[in-house]
């Protein structure tokens, strides 16, 4: 036309084009679980020298959580366009306020949920842990400082890298697809076996509410309860006895069922869809996506030195 050659792309380099911006999102992301990784265990064999002074080692465990999971997510994401925009993803609806605290509720019970699933699976699974935690009998400070290092400072420096920078990074190639890598790259950064496979599950339920609210600071406060009423937890086991935690688990684990069941009935009457996923607009198809995983080394490293980590 007017003398001007017209370029005219292949499908086969298109696709390869769409395979290589997925397997470069796929790399930073468990670029960011290999450095999350390698400093959790730094620091924890740093601040397992410390049991005998709790205050010290609450503070490192403190310390751990913002260099360990907030800094490599914010080097990372400094690379891109910063950090704010990894926390917002368009999404055609908007939650009402009430549907934003069922949500809460169901996160909270589901995680209650998965704690006794995964407490029945605990004699089947490696018993193998690299963290040192103590818990103390002692004033309303202590159990302030108890509850900022296992609850208040874990929420928010672990939530905006994985329900953040890396569901932001992975959300254009799909919802179900982003919710579970960056779940699973948030089960592999705990300790044991045991702990991995509740904080994938955990990470699944954020990820769900992250999705479905397209607010990012409801995954904060769902992580957060979950903590904190672990924390709760250990603080009458270690100060009231074994008697009033087993009460406080018999209690605690069938109101999470009943509000749990409930939860999921009201969020459907008012159509609001935690696992409905839309169509993704990424020209690749599942199975090629997860081909396309699959075959990249740095996901693989990723789970050599995870596993080994849960070893050491």
């Amino acid at each position: 036309m007017n003398g001007q050659a017209v370029m005219v792309r292949k499908p086969k380099d298109t696709k390869r084009r769409n395979r290589q911006q997925l397997r470069y999102a796929v790399n930073l992301c468990c670029l960011y679980g290999i450095a999350a990784v390698s400093l959790h265990l730094l620091l924890s064999l740093i601040s397992s020298q410390t049991a005998g002074n709790y205050v010290l080692f609450y503070c490192l465990d403190i310390f751990s959580s913002i260099v360990g999971s907030l800094a490599p997510a914010l080097a990372l994401a400094h690379m891109g366009r910063g950090i704010r925009k990894y926390l917002y993803t368009p999404s055609r609806r908007k939650t009402t306020p009430f549907d934003s605290f069922v949500l809460v509720v169901f996160g909270l019970c589901g995680c209650m949920v998965a704690n006794m699933l995964c407490t029945i699976l605990d004699s089947y699974l490696p018993d193998v842990s690299n963290r040192v935690y103590i818990s103390f009998a002692g004033t309303f400070g202590n159990f302030l400082l108890m509850l900022t290092a296992s609850a208040v400072v874990p929420a928010i420096c672990e939530e905006i890298p994985c329900r953040g920078y890396l569901y932001g990074m992975m959300a254009p190639y799909g919802h179900l697809t982003s919710i579970l890598l960056s779940s699973f790259i948030f089960g592999m950064m705990h300790s044991s076996f045991n702990a991995a496979l509740f904080a994938f599950i955990c990470g699944c339920i954020f990820g769900c509410i992250r999705k479905t609210s397209n607010r990012f600071w409801l995954s904060v406060i769902v992580h957060f309860l979950n903590n904190a009423l672990s924390t709760i937890g250990v603080f009458i086991r270690v100060n009231a006895g074994s008697e009033n935690y087993v009460s406080f688990l018999r209690i605690s684990s069938t109101v999470a069922l009943f509000l749990f069941a409930g939860s999921i009935f009201l969020l459907y009457r008012r159509r609001v869809r935690i696992l409905h996923f839309r169509k993704c607009p990424f020209p690749l198809r599942k199975r090629e996506k997860l081909w396309v995983i699959l075959t990249t080394p740095v996901f693989w490293v990723f789970i050599l030195i995870a596993v080994m980590v849960k070893f050491l």
